[in-house]
Protein backbone atom coordinates (compact mmCIF):
# COMPACT_ATOMS: atom_id res chain seq x y z
CA UNK A 1 0.00 0.00 0.00
CA UNK A 2 1.45 3.56 -0.94
CA UNK A 3 1.25 5.88 2.25
CA UNK A 4 3.62 8.89 0.33
CA UNK A 5 3.41 10.48 -3.27
CA UNK A 6 5.68 12.60 -4.55
CA UNK A 7 4.96 16.21 -4.67
CA UNK A 8 6.13 19.30 -6.78
CA UNK A 9 6.44 22.76 -5.29
CA UNK A 10 6.63 24.49 -8.57
CA UNK A 11 4.13 22.64 -11.00
CA UNK A 12 5.98 20.15 -13.13
CA UNK A 13 5.18 22.25 -16.33
CA UNK A 14 3.93 25.94 -16.97
CA UNK A 15 1.04 24.88 -18.20
CA UNK A 16 -1.93 26.69 -16.56
CA UNK A 17 -3.30 23.99 -15.26
CA UNK A 18 0.07 22.84 -13.46
CA UNK A 19 -0.30 23.99 -9.53
CA UNK A 20 2.40 26.81 -9.31
CA UNK A 21 3.31 26.45 -12.81
CA UNK A 22 4.04 29.94 -13.51
CA UNK A 23 6.96 30.12 -11.23
CA UNK A 24 10.10 31.40 -13.07
CA UNK A 25 11.76 28.30 -11.81
CA UNK A 26 13.77 26.89 -15.26
CA UNK A 27 11.37 23.59 -16.19
CA UNK A 28 14.62 21.61 -16.50
CA UNK A 29 15.17 21.82 -12.54
CA UNK A 30 11.03 21.23 -11.66
CA UNK A 31 12.43 17.27 -11.02
CA UNK A 32 15.25 18.24 -9.28
CA UNK A 33 15.06 17.27 -5.18
CA UNK A 34 15.30 20.65 -4.14
CA UNK A 35 11.60 21.12 -5.88
CA UNK A 36 10.21 17.88 -4.44
CA UNK A 37 8.23 16.96 -1.42
CA UNK A 38 7.11 14.15 0.10
CA UNK A 39 3.04 13.68 0.82
CA UNK A 40 0.07 11.89 1.74
CA UNK A 41 -2.16 11.50 -0.81
CA UNK A 42 -4.96 13.94 1.10
CA UNK A 43 -2.22 16.60 1.70
CA UNK A 44 -1.08 16.56 -1.99
CA UNK A 45 -4.19 17.04 -2.53
CA UNK A 46 -4.79 19.85 -0.81
CA UNK A 47 -1.39 22.12 -1.34
CA UNK A 48 -2.55 21.52 -5.36
CA UNK A 49 -6.34 22.24 -5.16
CA UNK A 50 -6.98 25.57 -7.32
CA UNK A 51 -8.96 26.75 -4.17
CA UNK A 52 -5.76 26.80 -2.04
CA UNK A 53 -3.35 27.98 -4.10
CA UNK A 54 -2.77 31.75 -2.57
CA UNK A 55 -2.15 29.49 0.87
CA UNK A 56 0.16 26.94 -0.21
CA UNK A 57 2.47 29.46 -2.10
CA UNK A 58 5.72 28.67 -3.54
CA UNK A 59 7.37 30.50 -0.90
CA UNK A 60 5.77 28.84 2.15
CA UNK A 61 6.30 25.10 0.55
CA UNK A 62 9.73 26.05 0.50
CA UNK A 63 10.23 27.22 3.84
CA UNK A 64 8.62 24.07 5.12
CA UNK A 65 10.24 21.65 2.99
CA UNK A 66 13.39 23.49 4.54
CA UNK A 67 12.52 23.58 8.03
CA UNK A 68 11.72 19.68 7.98
CA UNK A 69 14.94 19.21 6.24
CA UNK A 70 16.88 21.34 9.14
CA UNK A 71 15.13 19.27 11.84
CA UNK A 72 15.30 15.67 10.76
CA UNK A 73 19.38 16.77 9.94
CA UNK A 74 19.49 17.65 13.37
CA UNK A 75 17.97 14.79 15.05
CA UNK A 76 19.39 12.08 12.70
CA UNK A 77 23.04 13.77 13.25
CA UNK A 78 22.90 13.43 16.90
CA UNK A 79 25.31 10.33 18.48
CA UNK A 80 23.95 8.02 20.87
CA UNK A 81 25.82 9.68 23.55
CA UNK A 82 23.61 12.81 23.17
CA UNK A 83 20.61 11.22 24.44
CA UNK A 84 19.38 12.16 28.04
CA UNK A 85 16.79 10.89 30.01
CA UNK A 86 14.00 13.67 30.78
CA UNK A 87 12.46 13.99 34.58
CA UNK A 88 9.82 15.85 34.99
CA UNK A 89 8.35 17.25 38.00
CA UNK A 90 4.93 19.88 38.41
CA UNK A 91 3.97 20.70 41.19
CA UNK A 92 1.75 23.54 42.27
CA UNK A 93 2.66 27.04 43.60
CA UNK A 94 0.07 28.96 45.40
CA UNK A 95 -2.19 26.72 43.70
CA UNK A 96 -0.78 27.44 40.16
CA UNK A 97 0.89 25.36 37.84
CA UNK A 98 2.87 25.82 34.78
CA UNK A 99 2.38 23.80 31.48
CA UNK A 100 5.15 21.14 31.33
CA UNK A 101 4.55 18.66 28.69
CA UNK A 102 6.54 16.17 27.01
CA UNK A 103 6.88 18.44 24.00
CA UNK A 104 7.85 21.29 25.90
CA UNK A 105 10.71 19.32 27.10
CA UNK A 106 11.73 18.03 24.41
CA UNK A 107 11.67 21.49 22.58
CA UNK A 108 14.44 22.42 25.11
CA UNK A 109 16.17 19.43 25.22
CA UNK A 110 16.88 19.65 21.39
CA UNK A 111 17.94 23.28 21.44
CA UNK A 112 20.95 21.87 23.66
CA UNK A 113 21.57 19.55 20.73
CA UNK A 114 20.72 16.01 22.63
CA UNK A 115 17.69 13.70 22.11
CA UNK A 116 15.05 12.85 24.87
CA UNK A 117 14.41 9.50 26.01
CA UNK A 118 10.92 9.39 28.55
CA UNK A 119 11.76 5.62 29.63
CA UNK A 120 8.35 4.46 28.44
CA UNK A 121 9.06 0.84 29.95
CA UNK A 122 6.80 2.15 32.78
CA UNK A 123 4.60 4.61 32.02
CA UNK A 124 3.69 6.84 28.61
CA UNK A 125 4.30 9.58 30.40
CA UNK A 126 7.98 8.50 31.08
CA UNK A 127 9.71 9.95 34.61
CA UNK A 128 7.17 12.22 35.52
CA UNK A 129 6.60 13.20 39.01
CA UNK A 130 3.13 14.86 39.24
CA UNK A 131 2.55 16.63 42.65
CA UNK A 132 -0.59 18.31 41.81
CA UNK A 133 -2.57 16.02 43.27
CA UNK A 134 -1.20 16.09 46.75
CA UNK A 135 -3.20 17.17 49.37
CA UNK A 136 -2.31 20.25 51.42
CA UNK A 137 -0.40 22.58 49.49
CA UNK A 138 -3.27 24.86 49.73
CA UNK A 139 -2.89 24.88 53.58
CA UNK A 140 0.13 26.76 53.36
CA UNK A 141 -1.32 30.00 52.63
CA UNK A 142 -2.71 30.32 55.89
CA UNK A 143 -2.45 33.75 58.47
CA UNK A 144 -1.00 32.05 60.65
CA UNK A 145 2.63 31.00 60.34
CA UNK A 146 2.77 28.42 63.20
CA UNK A 147 -0.14 27.16 61.15
CA UNK A 148 1.16 27.41 58.04
CA UNK A 149 4.16 25.72 58.71
CA UNK A 150 2.47 22.72 60.34
CA UNK A 151 0.19 22.56 56.65
CA UNK A 152 3.38 22.48 54.69
CA UNK A 153 5.12 20.31 56.84
CA UNK A 154 2.48 17.48 55.97
CA UNK A 155 2.29 18.33 52.43
CA UNK A 156 6.42 18.18 52.21
CA UNK A 157 6.54 15.03 53.81
CA UNK A 158 3.65 13.40 51.38
CA UNK A 159 4.85 15.17 48.28
CA UNK A 160 8.78 13.81 49.33
CA UNK A 161 7.10 9.88 49.36
CA UNK A 162 5.71 10.95 45.72
CA UNK A 163 9.05 12.12 44.84
CA UNK A 164 10.94 8.65 46.37
CA UNK A 165 8.49 6.31 44.57
CA UNK A 166 9.21 7.80 41.09
CA UNK A 167 13.11 7.72 41.75
CA UNK A 168 13.05 4.34 43.41
CA UNK A 169 10.69 2.56 41.15
CA UNK A 170 11.34 4.48 37.66
CA UNK A 171 14.85 6.60 37.55
CA UNK A 172 17.11 4.27 39.74
CA UNK A 173 16.42 0.99 37.98
CA UNK A 174 17.40 2.30 34.51
CA UNK A 175 20.29 4.23 36.22
CA UNK A 176 21.77 0.87 37.76
CA UNK A 177 20.97 -1.53 34.04
CA UNK A 178 23.00 1.94 32.59
CA UNK A 179 19.91 2.85 30.01
CA UNK A 180 20.22 6.02 32.08
CA UNK A 181 23.51 8.14 31.12
CA UNK A 182 22.31 11.51 31.13
CA UNK A 183 19.56 13.29 33.28
CA UNK A 184 17.84 16.41 31.74
CA UNK A 185 15.95 17.84 34.98
CA UNK A 186 12.60 19.96 34.99
CA UNK A 187 11.22 21.34 37.88
CA UNK A 188 7.96 23.76 38.87
CA UNK A 189 7.13 23.27 42.78
CA UNK A 190 7.78 24.96 46.05
CA UNK A 191 11.58 25.40 46.59
CA UNK A 192 12.07 23.18 49.00
CA UNK A 193 10.39 20.27 46.90
CA UNK A 194 13.09 21.00 44.34
CA UNK A 195 15.94 20.78 46.91
CA UNK A 196 15.02 17.35 47.60
CA UNK A 197 14.31 16.22 44.29
CA UNK A 198 18.12 17.42 43.35
CA UNK A 199 19.28 15.31 46.48
CA UNK A 200 17.33 12.43 45.57
CA UNK A 201 19.14 12.07 41.83
CA UNK A 202 22.19 10.37 41.56
CA UNK A 203 25.64 12.62 41.19
CA UNK A 204 27.55 10.54 39.12
CA UNK A 205 25.09 10.90 36.59
CA UNK A 206 26.06 13.90 34.16
CA UNK A 207 22.70 16.03 34.64
CA UNK A 208 21.51 19.54 32.79
CA UNK A 209 18.62 21.48 35.11
CA UNK A 210 16.34 23.45 32.99
CA UNK A 211 15.10 27.23 34.23
CA UNK A 212 11.52 28.47 32.73
CA UNK A 213 12.16 31.83 31.75
CA UNK A 214 9.44 34.49 32.94
CA UNK A 215 10.14 36.58 30.23
CA UNK A 216 9.89 34.02 27.09
CA UNK A 217 7.02 32.16 29.02
CA UNK A 218 9.95 29.34 27.83
CA UNK A 219 11.74 26.78 29.06
CA UNK A 220 15.11 26.71 26.79
CA UNK A 221 18.12 28.13 27.77
CA UNK A 222 18.73 31.27 25.69
CA UNK A 223 21.96 30.94 23.20
CA UNK A 224 24.64 32.42 25.37
CA UNK A 225 26.70 35.43 24.41
CA UNK A 226 28.44 36.37 27.95
CA UNK A 227 30.19 34.51 30.54
CA UNK A 228 27.57 34.48 33.07
CA UNK A 229 27.09 36.06 36.26
CA UNK A 230 29.70 34.68 39.12
CA UNK A 231 28.97 34.70 42.94
CA UNK A 232 30.66 34.75 46.22
CA UNK A 233 30.11 33.71 49.50
CA UNK A 234 30.52 36.38 52.70
CA UNK A 235 30.39 35.33 56.60
CA UNK A 236 29.77 37.16 59.36
CA UNK A 237 32.46 35.73 61.48
CA UNK A 238 29.87 34.82 64.33
CA UNK A 239 30.54 31.42 66.77
CA UNK A 240 29.21 28.09 65.76
CA UNK A 241 26.12 27.40 68.04
CA UNK A 242 25.78 23.95 68.71
CA UNK A 243 27.30 23.11 65.79
CA UNK A 244 24.34 24.92 63.62
CA UNK A 245 24.96 27.88 60.99
CA UNK A 246 22.77 30.06 58.70
CA UNK A 247 23.19 30.38 54.67
CA UNK A 248 21.01 33.22 53.28
CA UNK A 249 21.04 32.71 49.47
CA UNK A 250 19.94 36.31 48.28
CA UNK A 251 20.07 35.23 44.21
CA UNK A 252 16.60 35.91 42.42
CA UNK A 253 15.71 37.93 45.80
CA UNK A 254 16.75 39.49 48.73
CA UNK A 255 15.94 38.03 52.27
CA UNK A 256 16.77 41.13 55.00
CA UNK A 257 18.60 40.57 58.36
CA UNK A 258 15.42 41.64 60.26
CA UNK A 259 13.53 38.69 58.61
CA UNK A 260 15.99 36.10 59.80
CA UNK A 261 13.94 34.09 62.41
CA UNK A 262 14.58 35.06 66.21
CA UNK A 263 15.68 31.96 66.94
CA UNK A 264 18.99 32.20 64.22
CA UNK A 265 19.92 35.02 64.86
CA UNK A 266 22.64 34.34 67.20
CA UNK A 267 24.15 32.02 64.84
CA UNK A 268 26.76 31.85 62.25
CA UNK A 269 25.18 33.31 59.12
CA UNK A 270 26.60 32.66 55.30
CA UNK A 271 25.40 34.84 52.48
CA UNK A 272 25.72 33.77 48.59
CA UNK A 273 24.82 36.64 45.87
CA UNK A 274 25.87 37.76 42.66
CA UNK A 275 29.37 38.86 42.88
CA UNK A 276 28.84 41.78 40.55
CA UNK A 277 25.45 41.95 40.10
CA UNK A 278 22.00 42.95 41.65
CA UNK A 279 19.79 40.51 42.71
CA UNK A 280 16.86 39.71 39.99
CA UNK A 281 14.16 37.21 39.59
CA UNK A 282 16.02 36.60 35.62
CA UNK A 283 19.58 36.37 37.23
CA UNK A 284 20.05 32.88 35.64
CA UNK A 285 18.83 33.71 32.23
CA UNK A 286 22.35 32.09 31.21
CA UNK A 287 23.07 28.34 31.69
CA UNK A 288 26.63 29.46 32.42
CA UNK A 289 24.86 31.65 35.24
CA UNK A 290 23.60 28.40 36.92
CA UNK A 291 26.79 26.30 36.58
CA UNK A 292 28.96 29.03 37.97
CA UNK A 293 26.22 29.07 41.05
CA UNK A 294 25.97 25.35 40.97
CA UNK A 295 30.24 26.20 41.55
CA UNK A 296 29.91 28.14 44.61
CA UNK A 297 27.54 26.03 46.56
CA UNK A 298 29.76 23.17 46.14
CA UNK A 299 33.01 25.31 47.05
CA UNK A 300 30.63 26.38 49.90
CA UNK A 301 30.33 23.10 51.49
CA UNK A 302 33.24 22.06 50.90
CA UNK A 303 34.29 25.30 52.95
CA UNK A 304 32.64 23.84 55.76
CA UNK A 305 33.94 20.52 55.60
CA UNK A 306 37.21 22.40 56.91
CA UNK A 307 36.42 25.24 58.81
CA UNK A 308 33.29 24.22 60.89
CA UNK A 309 34.02 20.15 61.53
CA UNK A 310 31.22 19.95 64.17
CA UNK A 311 28.65 21.93 62.15
CA UNK A 312 25.40 18.98 62.05
CA UNK A 313 22.61 21.76 60.46
CA UNK A 314 22.45 24.35 58.18
CA UNK A 315 19.40 26.31 58.03
CA UNK A 316 18.83 27.55 54.80
CA UNK A 317 16.83 30.46 53.81
CA UNK A 318 16.17 30.93 49.58
CA UNK A 319 15.32 33.66 47.58
CA UNK A 320 16.83 32.02 44.07
CA UNK A 321 15.08 30.74 41.05
CA UNK A 322 13.51 26.96 40.47
CA UNK A 323 16.95 25.70 38.64
CA UNK A 324 19.13 26.56 41.79
CA UNK A 325 16.88 24.85 43.95
CA UNK A 326 17.26 21.30 42.04
CA UNK A 327 21.32 22.36 42.13
CA UNK A 328 21.82 22.61 45.75
CA UNK A 329 19.89 19.20 46.46
CA UNK A 330 22.41 17.76 44.05
CA UNK A 331 25.35 19.25 45.06
CA UNK A 332 24.72 18.43 48.82
CA UNK A 333 26.03 14.94 50.13
CA UNK A 334 24.04 13.21 53.34
CA UNK A 335 27.29 11.41 54.17
CA UNK A 336 29.28 14.15 54.03
CA UNK A 337 27.94 17.75 54.23
CA UNK A 338 25.58 19.19 57.65
CA UNK A 339 21.98 18.46 57.25
CA UNK A 340 19.85 21.15 55.08
CA UNK A 341 16.73 22.49 56.95
CA UNK A 342 15.31 24.59 54.54
CA UNK A 343 12.94 27.37 55.37
CA UNK A 344 10.37 29.10 53.32
CA UNK A 345 8.10 32.85 53.28
CA UNK A 346 4.54 31.95 54.93
CA UNK A 347 2.26 34.24 55.67
CA UNK A 348 5.05 36.90 56.08
CA UNK A 349 7.56 34.81 57.72
CA UNK A 350 10.56 32.12 57.03
CA UNK A 351 9.47 28.95 58.45
CA UNK A 352 11.36 24.95 58.46
CA UNK A 353 9.52 22.71 56.15
CA UNK A 354 11.36 19.81 55.05
CA UNK A 355 15.40 18.55 56.26
CA UNK A 356 17.59 17.49 53.21
CA UNK A 357 19.93 14.95 54.38
CA UNK A 358 20.45 13.58 58.13
CA UNK A 359 21.96 15.05 61.53
CA UNK A 360 25.28 13.26 62.34
CA UNK A 361 25.55 12.33 66.61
Amino acid sequence: MRLGEIAHIVGQSTHERSPRGADPLSETLRDEADNLMLLCAQGHTEIDAKATQDVFTVTWLRGLKQEHEDRIKHVTGMSPSRATTVVRMMGPVHGKAVELSRQTAASAVTARHRFPLFLESYSRHGVEIDLRRTPGEEGTASGDPLSAGAASRSYYRQAAQVIDEVIRHQLRPGVERGSVQHVSVFGFARLPLLVYLGSRLDDTVPTDVYQRHRSEQSWVWPTETGPGTEFAVRADGGELVGGEAVVILNVSGRITPHEVPTELAALRCYEISPANAATCPDILRQHASLRHLEDTLRDFLARLETEAKTLRRVHVLPAIPMSAAVALGRVHHPQVHPQLVIYERLAGSYVPTLEVGQTTS
